[in-house]
């Protein structure tokens, strides 16, 4: 608009102008009505080609196969603006992907128009599949792929493995059965047949642990501690695990049963932060499912102290949490337990 200034008040000098020179002439009054006219009529012919003048011309870039993200700071690069259109591929793991574009790569358009992409949504898959009997090996890929992102409803545990008579790497059961339908958020879970032989796991090392610490080694380890307490001595440090029915290192079964002591400072009337072992018992449960405590203070905060798989039956988990917090243990995400700790 800047430019278009100038030149209309360099038209309207030079107008000036001729007007006049035409007085100083002395020229009839019809010849300066003639003139006058041409003069605008020529202004404004210069004035409306000025005007519509078109816009900028870009080449439409070639966002196929590319990231819907990508694609759109591409389209913004070129001063285009993007139509999206969501569409259910047959490609596992192509979701928000750029499938088509209309107009084509290469094409030569004005600026600010609109580019139709048509966007994949993912694989449409409204139902978990029978996997049992298939190998672990063979179906994990093609899962993984199929339901990644974050967007996805289905979620993939870790596969447990379990001894029996079928060849290794065979998936004996999953969780939840083949043909469940997909509606909310859910965990796959497999069992998976490591042969005739018995998983071995070494035991970690408790002894003068924390309770955060003691976490971290149960999340990690397939190993079932059966926790009690004790008053702390004086030559005890409280809070901290003092014993541990086997020595570290030991080798045993995978998900054994191993009974270990937490010493705990006796409590006093005031005291802001309460010990203690939850202690609940579960159905048994064919193979160790995923199990969570969460705790809730008394301002609705909450958050997961420890998760980790456990084949049921009984189940101690010790904590350290305020006074007027609530525990809630969680068995694949379902409520089972809840306790206040006042």
């Amino acid at each position: 608009m800047a430019d278009k200034e100038p030149f209309i008040n360099r038209f309207r000098a030079s107008f000036k102008r001729q007007i006049a020179g035409l007085a100083e002439s002395g020229k009839p009054v019809f010849i300066t009505f003639f003139l006058t006219i041409i003069f605008m009529g020529a202004a404004c012919l210069a004035v409306f080609f000025f005007f519509l003048q078109g816009e900028e011309q870009v080449m439409v870039p070639n966002v196929v196969g590319k990231n819907l993200t990508n694609a759109l700071l591409e389209m913004q690069q070129k001063e285009l603006y993007a139509k999206i259109q969501l569409r259910y591929s047959d490609m596992p793991g192509d979701i928000d992907t750029i499938l088509e574009q209309s107009p084509e790569p290469g094409a030569i358009v004005k600026a600010y128009r609109r580019v139709t992409l048509t966007v994949s949504r993912g694989v449409a898959v409204d139902s978990i599949d029978d996997y049992v009997g298939k190998a672990v090996e063979e179906v994990l890929p093609r899962l993984q792929t199929l339901f990644s992102g974050d967007s996805s409803l289905v979620k993939l545990a870790p596969p447990v493995y379990q001894k029996s008579g079928s060849a290794e790497g065979i998936i004996l059961a999953q969780y939840p059965e083949g043909g469940t339908y997909i509606s909310d958020p859910l965990t796959l879970q497999f069992i998976v047949s490591s042969g005739t032989k018995t998983e071995i796991v070494e035991l970690p090392e408790l002894i003068g642990m924390t309770v955060p610490q003691v976490y971290e080694a149960m999340q990690k380890g397939k190993v079932i501690f059966d926790f009690s307490s004790h008053n702390a001595s004086e030559s005890e440090k409280s809070g901290t695990v003092t014993y541990m029915e086997k020595p570290a290192g030991s080798k045993v079964s995978a998900y054994s049963r191993i009974k270990a002591d937490v010493a705990f400072a006796p409590r006093k009337e005031n005291d802001t932060v309460i010990n203690g072992i939850l202690s609940y018992t579960l159905p048994e449960y064919p193979y160790p499912l995923s199990v969570k405590l969460e705790a809730t203070d008394s301002e609705g905060r909450t958050k997961t102290l420890v998760s980790f798989n456990h084949p049921g039956k009984a189940i101690t988990i010790p904590y350290s949490v305020n006074a007027g917090s609530m525990l809630t243990l969680y068995v694949r995400d379902r409520q089972m337990y809840q306790q206040d700790i006042d």
